[in-house]
């Protein structure tokens, strides 16, 4: 198992959790390749509800980054988590939304 940068990963949530939840992979691809490393960083999804408008720190995923349904990506908080709560892989995070997501992340945390 070796994911990337800007892979999206579902995440076990809790132990009995066999679905996940999507994560984005912000952790550098050498982190993500050294087995000594245990933990890596992520911004989290949820699904978008169809009314549900998105707020300035959310960036929406769809089919195009191997979303199953409109996901809604928030950049206001970087989680840390356990490579061994990786469920699956389902995609990768398009260049056009990567742009988005670095700009929203920057804004946020107030990284310029």
């Amino acid at each position: 198992m070796n994911y990337r940068r800007w892979d999206i990963l579902y995440l076990r949530a809790e132990p009995t959790d066999n679905v996940g939840h999507p994560a984005i992979v912000l952790s550098s691809d050498d982190v993500m390749a050294d087995d000594k490393q245990q933990r890596f960083n992520v911004l989290t999804g949820s699904k978008k509800p169809p009314a549900f408008p998105a707020a300035n720190h959310h960036v929406i995923l769809d089919e195009a980054d191997g979303m199953e349904f409109l996901t809604l990506v928030d950049c206001s908080l970087v989680f840390v988590v356990r490579k061994s709560s990786v469920l699956r892989s389902s995609g990768t995070v398009t260049v056009h939304r990567r742009q988005q997501i670095q700009r929203t992340v920057r804004g946020y945390l107030g990284l310029g």
